[in-house]
């Protein structure tokens, strides 16, 4: 009889491992919820979906040894060590605040009718420009 040689599988193998057999056991699991069982509701008819039932069974016991070796494994792993905070490692420093000039809002300009009425007017005068240097360039 060959012995085989046993290692530690690394922490990535174990939750591949425990994530395919979860998902061939989510597969066993619908192909017996598909089976004569669960659509007549007896037990009788355990005859009929004994391949579903045996891989079911077979999947179950495979997930739960690999998530006993991967608790197993994260239970023997060293913690890791903390690193001193940047707070630790540095001395403390007063910081005076300075004085700073606040932002100003301008004021806003009120206007009069008067006002209003004169700017009206410059525009007015510098469109009706504008259309007469348009025509004259057109002619």
């Amino acid at each position: 009889m060959a012995s085989r040689a046993v290692g530690r599988k690394e922490p990535q193998d174990i939750e591949i491992t425990v994530i395919g057999n979860g998902l061939c056991l989510l597969i066993a699991a619908a192909g017996l919820l598909a089976g004569s069982m669960t659509a007549n509701l007896s037990l009788a008819y355990w005859r009929e979906d004994i391949v579903a039932l045996g891989i079911t069974m077979v999947m179950g016991i495979r997930l739960v040894r690999s998530l006993t070796d991967a608790m197993a494994q994260y239970q023997e792993a060293p913690l890791p060590v903390r690193q001193p905070r940047r707070a630790e490692t540095q001395e403390r420093v007063n910081v005076q605040p300075e004085g700073v000039a606040a932002g100003q809002i301008p004021a806003v300009s009120s206007f009069t009718p008067d006002k209003v009425v004169e700017e009206v007017v410059k525009r007015i005068e510098t469109q009706k420009a504008e259309a007469a240097k348009k025509n004259k360039f057109t002619n």
